[in-house]
């Protein structure tokens, strides 16, 4: 008697149609490439719903706003580095947590001809693979 419970509250899966079996109550997908599927068969009918972009401001336009993205993102990158790991980081595990190395605010030559590229006020120079940090405290204009 329980099995003929079980069967007929089993759920379906969205995509292919077979039945979900045992796992999570909430699960809608029999696996991953069902669930992909489902995800980009649906973005594909309606890729409006898609793109939800912040509305702009006075003068402002969609390229600016995502350079502007790229670059505060580029300086939460090297301060939280700075806050909690030190002022030396690998240039690979840099760009691995998404730092764009061709995004900066400016550039700064010291007197040992080292260039350092900033991010606002958060800047870095690239030495035998090695990105060490530093902070611009000082405000520049």
């Amino acid at each position: 008697m329980e099995d003929l419970q079980a069967d007929t509250n089993e759920k379906l899966c969205l995509e292919c149609g077979q039945p979900l079996g045992a796992g999570r109550q909430d699960r809608k997908f029999c696996n991953d490439i069902c669930r992909t599927a489902y995800n980009n068969s649906r973005r594909k009918a309606n890729p409006a719903s898609n793109t939800k972009l912040p509305e702009l401001r006075e003068n402002e336009t969609y390229s600016s706003r995502k350079v502007y993205d790229i670059l505060l993102n580029n300086r939460h990158t090297l301060y939280y580095h700075t806050l909690y790991f030190g002022d030396t980081i690998p240039l690979r595990d840099l760009v691995g947590h998404g730092f764009n190395l061709k995004f900066f605010t400016s550039e700064f030559l010291d007197e040992n001809g080292f260039a350092y590229r900033f991010c606002f006020d958060f800047g870095y120079r690239i030495h035998n693979d090695e990105v060490h940090i530093v902070e611009r405290t000082e405000e520049t204009f």
